[in-house]
């Protein structure tokens, strides 16, 4: 079921990234008092918790320096609390998805049916066993429209997946910057935005690569991935899917697949808006972002 399960955060990754990417949400959060660059994403997170310490929220980021996460949590904290962040997150979603899609598609019976098959999905997620982000969403209720209830059961399926993937890392022994060490180590992204959007210094990051090269997953002279490397982050990405098989396996895989179809045109509209990388397979058009400036997965937090 792993393709499956892969493609199902494919769709969905789109859906909840709009209350963090799109221009219009950014208004809920301001309201708030939230103008930093990082703080609207860490107050958006870490809001089903409740009042928790920067050094649990660090625990559960992971590959967020220590020093990030207390600045952009004492930020949060200094400004608001848990429960309006809660209502300011809908509303950031709620603009968001109105302006990207439009009033006819928010209001769309394929849209209402997605969000009863999502919903179904999600409530799986609840009291899971090691998903403390996943199983703090699940324990929201669910919003009365729709779009909103789509939105909050795409979050609470994005962190179960997210929990089950850091978990992966540290039973795979990589932590912190090592994570984002191998990423870059493999191709997918430069070190200079990597280590400067999670901020991470050159020693720790060196450091890091130091650790990795002593286990021979990284080649010390070019700090590629030798064979070892290559195959554990296979390995991580196969087990994160397998741990992310609960909803799905409850909702059933025709259903499961109904509810793929339904997402999939609605996902490639918001990824060609916020200029997002195109799904795996899908045809892609980019089209300008509404604010003229380009759109990046800077605040997607998971890997």
């Amino acid at each position: 079921m792993n393709d499956l399960t892969r493609a199902m955060r494919a769709v969905l990754e789109p859906y909840h990234l709009v209350a963090v990417l799109a221009p219009q949400a950014g208004e809920a959060f301001r309201r708030l008092g939230l103008t930093g660059r990082w703080t609207p994403y860490f107050a958006l997170r870490t809001a089903p918790l409740g009042e928790v310490s920067p050094a649990a929220v660090h625990a559960l980021f992971h590959h967020f320096s220590p020093r990030m996460v207390e600045r952009e949590v004492c930020a949060v904290r200094a400004e608001t609390n848990p429960e309006a962040v809660l209502a300011a997150r809908l509303a950031a979603a709620d603009a968001g998805l109105r302006a990207i899609l439009g009033e006819e598609s928010v209001a769309a019976p394929e849209l209402a049916e997605a969000a009863g098959l999502a919903g179904l999905a999600a409530n799986a997620c609840r009291d899971a066993p090691g998903r403390p982000l996943g199983s703090a969403n699940a324990a929201l209720p669910l919003p009365s429209r729709p779009h909103l209830a789509l939105w909050q059961a795409a979050t609470t399926l994005r962190e179960h997946r997210g929990d089950g993937h850091f978990a992966t890392l540290l039973h795979s022994g990589v932590e912190g910057p090592e994570a984002l060490v191998l990423v870059v180590a493999a191709g997918a992204d430069r070190r200079e935005r990597l280590q400067g959007i999670r901020e991470w210094t050159d020693e720790e990051w060196e450091a890091a690569e130091r650790r990795l090269i002593t286990r021979g997953l990284l080649e010390p002279d070019t700090r590629s991935l030798t064979t070892a490397g290559q195959a554990l982050r296979r390995a991580v990405e196969e087990r994160t899917d397998e741990l992310a098989e609960r909803p799905w396996a409850t909702l059933g895989a025709d259903a499961t697949r109904r509810l793929h179809d339904l997402l999939a045109p609605v996902a490639d509209r918001i990824i060609a808006h916020l200029g997002l990388p195109a799904r795996p397979g899908a045809a892609h058009t980019r089209e300008a972002p509404v604010d003229g400036s380009p759109r990046h997965r800077e605040g997607a937090g998971r890997s």
